[in-house]
């Protein structure tokens, strides 16, 4: 114990405390603590040691990003233990170093005077296979500086594998915690001279980290305003007037879930996963919310896609807004050259704290490439992937197309489905469901419609089923208002007739313009 204390003096300690005032990083600690008294052991005992290795992987399973932070501390540290001459950092990419070098007709690291290297892996896209021999000569020529690798955790094996031997210390930012954004929103609290209570806490707790500093700034600037310590007593006032907005009769998300025709499996499939996420997000084991979705044209999966939106804000699973952001290829893949990723990383900031939902998902994997062979579609998934990971605790990414094409661009792209969470299929509806959504359509407008039809549209649709490209609730619809113009065409020739009655005769002409015309005009024998 009393050598630990004279390795660890209190200026080491006052350094490491800054670890505490942020988020996810207090761990990392007992990490400096450990490269202080290895590096003062080896000094101080005149160990013969053939490489000192202070080199350190960082890495993220957080959806936020605190590396400066962290990487700020490790500089002091060290700086302040003699590990590395000067504290200052260098963010440091090899390929641009390469071309101001070939520009001075110079090859070595003679101008870099940051006592501390960082490699982001993950921002310069490099395979630690490809860099490797690039650390090795960096290390070997730099032996007065420190360096950190950065990566996220789904390449942890992968880099121990090949820099192990020139990292020998590693790092962790964890994910976010309940207790751990109760504790931040206290300190906020209390050192405001703000009283509250555990509704309060809890409440400012469901949200995602992001929305908490936000939300807090709000408190603040209200509690002036009202000159009001107590935040219960306006932070519920504004709750309770925003439900008296809100419309009584409003349906939630499940009951919306409920209501919709057919679809049973993909209904309970959606609330398993609803209660799987609750629960684990009471136990503070946040999953990945990414979602697939499979099946042919008009089976539901827009729909549904909008009403788990709706039940993530139910339940502020990501956050108590109702985030619905819907993309396709052109709104992911630009034109030209340095288009592509900002375009894609626009529409994932403007989904967060809800879902991304990209329809026909396996049309960025058909790439398109300029003269010079560069993957747009490729760009594209890779912006999108990293976009995944990072926001993982608030966003859901929901890919949607047909069930072949998605299996295969999952299968050719395996970084989406190490990412995707629950995959679920959603099958062609059945002759009935189509009837049922065709009246509910109706019901909607306030049609009525003729006793003797049902038969007429089972027949309908089952013979339309059979067809090629079958779109199912999307065929409903577009049957549905040929059937409205031909039940307007007949009201506006005899005003006798009942304006708000769809007959048997309005589904027979509109199911006939349905047929293609090869099928209209051979017709042989006598009409029934």
């Amino acid at each position: 114990m009393k050598l630990d204390e004279e390795l660890l003096d209190a200026e080491n300690e006052k350094i490491l405390k800054k670890l505490d005032d942020t988020i996810g990083l207090s761990k990392n600690k007992e990490v400096l603590r450990d490269i202080i008294k290895y590096h003062k052991v080896i000094k101080q005992y005149d160990c013969n040691i053939e490489f000192e290795n202070y080199n350190i992987v960082i890495r993220n399973n957080s959806s936020y990003t605190f590396y400066e932070e962290l990487i700020s501390v490790i500089a002091e540290v060290y700086y302040k233990n003699g590990i590395i001459l000067n504290k200052n950092i260098l963010y440091f990419d090899p390929d641009e170093f390469r071309q101001n070098t070939r520009k001075k007709e110079k090859s070595n690291y003679e101008d870099i005077e940051e006592g501390l290297i960082v490699l982001d892996l993950e921002s310069l896209r490099r395979n630690p296979k490809e860099i490797k021999e690039e650390i090795k000569v960096m290390i070997e020529q730099m032996p007065t500086k420190a360096f950190i690798i950065l990566e996220d955790e789904f390449r942890e094996g992968e880099v121990n594998a090949v820099l192990t031997e020139y990292f020998s210390w590693s790092m962790k930012i964890d994910a976010i915690s309940t207790e751990e954004k109760e504790k931040y929103i206290k300190k906020f609290m209390d050192s405001n001279e703000l009283t509250y209570n555990d509704e309060v806490i809890n409440e400012l707790a469901n949200n995602p980290y992001y929305m908490i500093k936000n939300k807090l700034l709000n408190i603040l600037v209200n509690s002036k305003i009202r000159n009001e310590k107590d935040v219960s007593k306006f932070l519920n006032t504004d709750k309770k007037l925003e439900k008296m907005k809100k419309d009584e009769t409003a349906k939630t998300g499940l009951q919306e879930l409920d209501e919709l025709v057919g679809l049973d499996e993909v209904k309970e499939q959606i609330k398993k996963v609803i209660s799987f996420v609750k629960t684990s997000k009471m136990r503070n084991n946040m999953p990945m919310l990414h979602m697939c979705f499979n099946g042919n044209p008009g089976t539901g999966k827009t729909t549904v896609a909008r009403i788990v939106g709706k039940i993530f804000a139910e339940e502020q699973i990501l956050s108590d807004k109702e985030v619905f952001v819907e993309a396709q290829r052109c709104d992911l893949i630009g034109k030209y050259v340095g288009h592509t990723a900002p375009m894609t990383q626009k529409m994932i900031e403007k989904s967060l704290g809800g879902i991304l939902f990209i329809d026909e998902a396996y049309s960025i994997a058909s790439y398109i490439q300029d003269e010079g062979g560069r993957d747009y579609g490729a760009e594209c998934i890779a912006t999108l992937l990293k976009g995944m990971e990072d926001n993982r605790e608030n966003l859901c990414v929901i890919l949607a197309g047909y069930t072949n094409e998605m299996q295969h661009m999952l299968e050719v792209n395996p970084g989406f489905e190490s990412r995707i969470q629950f995959s679920i299929d959603f099958p062609d509806y059945s002759a009935e469901a189509l009837y049922n959504i065709f009246k509910n359509l109706c019901h909607k407008e306030k049609y009525k419609i003729s006793s003797n039809v049902k038969a007429l549209l089972i027949q309908h649709f089952n013979n339309a089923k059979n067809k090629k490209n079958f779109s199912n609730a999307r065929y409903v619809r577009n049957l549905y208002e040929k059937v409205k113009i031909e039940q307007s065409y007949r009201v506006t020739t005899n005003m006798n007739e009942n304006i708000n009655l769809i007959k048997r005769c309005d589904i027979e002409k509109a199911v006939e313009s349905f047929k293609p015309n090869h099928e209209k005009l051979i017709r042989i024998g006598f009409s029934a």
